[in-house]
């Protein structure tokens, strides 16, 4: 049996938790090596190998090295990037080293930023007649006041280059949206999902004061698509999703066609532009029932083994199409289920392991 060799970037990570759990039946085929910046995740010794590297973005020439070092000496086949740092690193690199670009799980540079770059990602969609929805920037010309006055309060302010919902507000006054704007690197969005829900929130806190634990991120459309190395729309695949609890997901798959053009479309414009790979597009729909995309991914995602319960391998779809090899999983559902649902769980890393990599930077399973 060939011996696939896969290089999982940030594997501590919970999308490299994801992708972990759905290649955790074809390991009999796959050589699993992985990177981290930080030596006591559990995650990391569920691997054959893990090198300890510096930050990607911090100390970005140093995480060249060390990749590049590891990509010949591991003789690996394939990087599958799972932050949005080593997405836009990796598509630099392939540009710089395209000796390399086969191996690399991602699309070029320019694609990449548009992709992690909120106000680029507006800027690109309106080029290109994809449903974005409205924002403005700091730094960008704009008019604040009359924003809020065509879109109305409460918007949402967030990090054009943010990920995981970190530094993400809802802005409910001018005040707070001159704050947010004079701000650099932030990006101000038209509001979606249900404004009632806002006023509800505003006015319990007179009456009850803050609850210990709230979200106001309602139902999300999740639209995952992959776009082959010959820049063909491999698949596209929808889902929606809701955290009912304060621990838990669900998720369903996504039969609106509505949902189902929006990332064809989508998937077929970054493949104009250059990229390959996975292509992630999140999505909710408007007080008017639109549609309407607030940000993209250019990886997998916290929903990746969901979507697989669901009937869509896309790790194994991505490495079929990129490496060239089917690898067969021995824990595939015996049929697609119809929901999938996401918790919590704890686990621990064993301290001789930690203790080792912090040691000596690699870490290998004793066969």
């Amino acid at each position: 049996m060939v011996e696939l060799r896969l290089l999982v970037l940030s594997v501590g990570t919970r999308v490299g938790q994801n992708v972990l759990a759905v290649l955790a039946g074809r390991r009999a085929a796959l050589h699993l090596v992985a990177t981290s910046s930080v030596a006591n995740e559990p995650a990391l010794f569920d691997c054959d190998v893990v090198h300890l590297v510096p930050p990607t973005a911090a100390d970005p020439e140093g995480f060249e090295r060390s990749l590049r070092d590891i990509i010949a000496a591991e003789r690996i086949d394939l990087v599958v990037p799972c932050r949005d740092d080593d997405v836009a690193f990796l598509a630099e690199l392939r540009e710089r080293r395209p000796e390399l670009a086969r191996r690399l799980l991602c699309g070029g540079a320019e694609a990449a930023q548009i992709i992690v770059d909120k106000w680029r990602s507006a800027e690109f969609s309106a080029r290109c007649g994809l449903p974005f929805v409205p924002s403005i920037a700091s730094g960008v010309a704009h008019d604040g006041r009359a924003f809020a006055r065509e879109h109305g309060f409460p918007l949402v302010a967030k990090p054009r280059r943010g990920y995981a919902s970190q530094d993400v507000y809802i802005v409910c006054n001018d005040a707070q949206l001159q704050r947010a704007l004079a701000q650099g690197g932030c990006i101000v969005q038209k509001f979606l999902g249900d404004r009632r829900a806002v006023d509800d929130y505003l006015s319990g806190l007179d009456a009850r004061g803050i609850p210990l634990y709230h979200t106001l991120q309602g139902l999300k459309h999740s639209i995952q698509g992959l776009i082959g190395p010959d820049g063909e729309v491999a698949h596209v695949f929808c889902t929606r999703n809701a955290s009912r609890l304060r621990r838990s997901k669900h998720v369903e798959p996504d039969t609106d066609p509505e949902a189902l053009e929006i990332g064809t479309k989508c998937a077929r414009a970054f493949s104009g532009a250059g990229w390959r790979g996975p292509l992630n597009i999140q999505c909710q729909r408007s007080a008017e029932g639109q549609l309407l995309i607030h940000e993209f991914n250019g990886r997998f995602t916290g929903a990746t083994v969901e979507r697989w319960l669901l009937g869509y391998d896309e790790v194994g779809a991505a490495i079929e199409r990129f490496a060239g090899v089917a690898v067969a999983c021995d824990r595939t559902p015996a049929a697609a289920a119809v929901e999938a649902f996401e918790s919590m769980s704890a686990r621990a890393a064993d301290p001789r392991c930690v203790e080792a990599l912090a040691r000596d930077r690699v870490w290998r399973r004793q066969r």
